[in-house]
């Protein structure tokens, strides 16, 4: 076949068997604006979700600590009065779990040995299901929220900060992003 042979509609076909470019970048843009809506939705969802699940584990480390209470005529107080977030945290695991005493004060000192629930305690049934292992307990035997970091516990009676003055304030961070403040913290005082 030579040139001469080929009539305009063969060569105009010929040309027009690809994308151009510009239709490639078009479509290449159209994906990704998609793209980026889906993950958004998606983040958020996500947020939500966690967001969520801290109010629950929150609402049944109020149950326990209520159950503490009633046991022990007082909410348990951490070792010194510590306000370290970790101290605070590994106490509240030992009070509600029964699985040692050595972050509770005012009782003989027993280390964390990974048995909770054995000394008879308030186990958390939204920590531990069957197993004993829970992403609500941290390796080292504390409570955390959804984005691993301990709760945050104070007495009503040991602080005038507090919002509840008779009873105890319990409150997570939530995601710390760097727009996070007190008004999206996930707490029980709200």
């Amino acid at each position: 076949v030579t040139l001469m042979n080929l009539n305009i509609s063969q060569i105009k076909a010929s040309r027009r068997s690809g994308f151009t470019l510009i239709e490639l970048l078009v479509v290449i843009t159209i994906i990704a604006v998609l793209a980026g809506l889906v993950a958004n939705v998606a983040g958020g969802a996500r947020a939500g979700a966690a967001r969520k699940k801290a109010q629950g584990q929150i609402k049944a480390i109020e149950e326990g600590l209520e159950m503490y209470k009633v046991k022990y005529g007082a909410y348990p107080r951490p070792v010194g009065g510590s306000t370290d977030p970790i101290v605070q945290a590994k106490m509240l695991y030992q009070a509600l779990t029964g699985d040692g005493t050595s972050f509770i004060d005012g009782v003989e000192p027993k280390a964390s040995i990974g048995k909770p629930g054995e000394d008879g305690e308030f186990i958390l049934e939204a920590a531990f299901s069957g197993s004993k292992k829970s992403a609500f307990v941290h390796k080292d035997y504390y409570l955390t929220d959804p984005w691993h970091r301990p709760y945050n516990y104070m007495r009503g009676d040991e602080s005038n900060e507090t919002f509840n003055k008779t009873t105890f304030d319990l409150w997570s961070e939530g995601s710390r992003e760097p727009n996070d403040n007190e008004d999206i913290w996930i707490t029980n005082w709200q």
